[in-house]
């Protein structure tokens, strides 16, 4: 950081620290707390011109916080601040360019064409004749496509090396344990002003106090999401501890791993078991380790064995209620949710284009929509696609990801030669198709902050041959010169 950067920094820090403190003595604890960061996010704006990577692990940092933000600044358009940081990361990438040469051969350009295609057609909503609400269609519109097309690009103009995608990891691996921290302190020491507001303002206590016990939803919008995003770091930091060479920082991944578990039981999230199981099965074929999917495998059978054919820990009301995912005619709730696709499939069998995007369930209410669609919910990120997007989107939307997936899948099985890059890769995807199988019952695919972390995960796996490439002249002892 340059002096000129310090002098105005320095007196910044000391007006922060007064206005902190006077917020503090006078109780605007939220106010004190975002006076706090203003210095060290200063540094970070400063320090992202010097490297990209800088900029993107703002925007990724940001994200996560979006959700808890939601419900100390009520009603506030949160989504203008990842809008900012979008651009904040343009304008980064742009100004690098002057000084250097532009990177733009590492986009995989099959993948931005692909997504592209995807965002038309969330474009094309627009001129649904059922839209009712600019503002419900771009809400819907940034999370779905917008943000999908963007991130993917910023993260790969960000990410250079296998060493940057660990850093990636490393910050998320820090939002992990906070989550897991704030989960923890709601169980043991109680509710803030701001989870308060979720529960009994926002009627949050109806789906999360409920006859069995308290669904911790941490610095989430709600249990299922956090559950669902436990899960999917769950499978991601379990897997990449298996390829990690030091001693330290395998067991640091599997520490992760461990306080993602543990916030994806109490979150009370049933569904989210199928993302780290599916997760963990994608592994084990990718990978054609032996050595790793014997004792892993075990494992997997073991708890799903358990959970399946047995009553152990009937006693214990986390393990009773994840039981009840392999025993759907016992769930009362997965016998509605079928009703109520029933009930929406005679609705929509006129609507091929859907309803437009943000117009599904009670949502849509709030944008003048008081028709039977938006008295059915619809309980998952595929039936709310379904009811914004019609068959048509529906179908289009996993043509697209069935060749995220299925590429991916192609590269990471036949291609890969390095070990690390290879297992990394297989993790993340794994991840990313885990809470895609989770989804199928919650609406987390796209939500805060899931859908930046997919997208970000995605973007990453396509870049691996590039990552592999490296680390294999690395090992012939060739010299790169990106």
């Amino acid at each position: 950081m340059t002096n000129n950067a310090a002098k105005f920094l320095y007196p910044l820090a000391i007006i922060a620290s007064l206005a902190v403190a006077y917020c503090m003595m006078n109780g605007l604890m939220v106010i004190a707390a975002a006076l706090a960061f203003i210095p060290l996010f200063l540094v970070l704006v400063c320090l992202a011109f010097t490297n990209k990577l800088w900029g993107f692990l703002l925007l990724f940092t940001l994200n996560y916080f979006i959700p808890v933000l939601g419900n100390y600044v009520y009603d506030a358009p949160l989504g203008l601040l990842m809008d900012g940081a979008i651009a904040f990361n343009i304008l980064v990438i742009i100004c690098s360019y002057l000084t250097s040469k532009p990177n733009f051969h590492v986009l995989t350009g099959d993948l931005i064409v692909v997504v592209l295609i995807w965002g038309i057609y969330c474009a094309f909503e627009l001129f649904n004749p059922h839209m009712l609400s600019m503002n419900a269609w771009l809400s819907s519109m940034r999370n779905m496509a917008i943000y999908f097309v963007m991130v993917i690009i910023l993260v790969q103009l960000s990410v250079k090396d296998m060493h940057q995608v660990k850093q990636v990891l490393a910050v998320w691996s820090v939002l992990v344990i906070i989550s897991g921290l704030k989960a923890m302190y709601q169980k043991y020491v109680g509710f803030t002003a701001g989870d308060r507001h979720f529960l009994y303002d926002m009627d949050g206590q109806v789906t999360h106090i409920i006859y069995y016990g308290i669904r911790y939803f941490s610095i989430f919008s709600d249990a299922a999401n956090f559950g669902g995003s436990m899960g999917m770091a769950l499978t991601v930091f379990l897997i990449v501890g298996f390829h990690e060479k030091k001693a330290v920082l395998k067991f640091y991944w599997w520490f992760v791993a461990a306080m993602a578990c543990y916030g994806m039981f109490i979150s009370g999230t049933r569904s989210a078991l199928p993302a780290p199981v599916a997760g963990i099965m994608l592994y084990l074929v990718l990978v054609r380790d032996f050595r790793k999917m014997v004792p892993i495998a075990i494992m997997l059978a073991f708890v799903v064995g358990m959970l399946a054919f047995t009553t152990i820990g009937e006693s214990n009301s986390t393990i009773r209620r994840a039981r009840t995912v392999f025993h759907h005619e016992e769930d009362a709730s997965y016998i509605v949710r079928k009703e109520n696709q029933a009930k929406l499939r005679e609705i929509m069998a006129t609507m091929p284009y859907g309803n437009s995007l943000g117009m599904s369930a009670g949502r849509a209410r709030n944008y003048g929509d008081y028709s039977a669609l938006t008295e059915i919910p619809t309980d998952s990120w595929y039936v709310q696609l379904w009811v914004e997007t019609g068959v048509v989107g529906v179908v289009l939307y996993f043509l697209v990801m069935g060749y995220i997936f299925i590429k991916s899948g192609i590269v990471i099985f036949f291609r890969l030669k390095d070990p690390e890059v290879k297992g990394i890769a297989a993790g993340l995807l794994s991840g990313v198709v885990g809470l895609f199988v989770m989804s199928s019952n919650n609406e987390v695919f796209t939500q805060f902050p899931n859908g930046v972390i997919v997208y970000t995960l995605i973007g990453l796996v396509f870049m691996a041959p590039e990552f592999d490439r490296q680390a294999l002249e690395r090992k012939n002892g060739i010299v790169h010169h990106s």
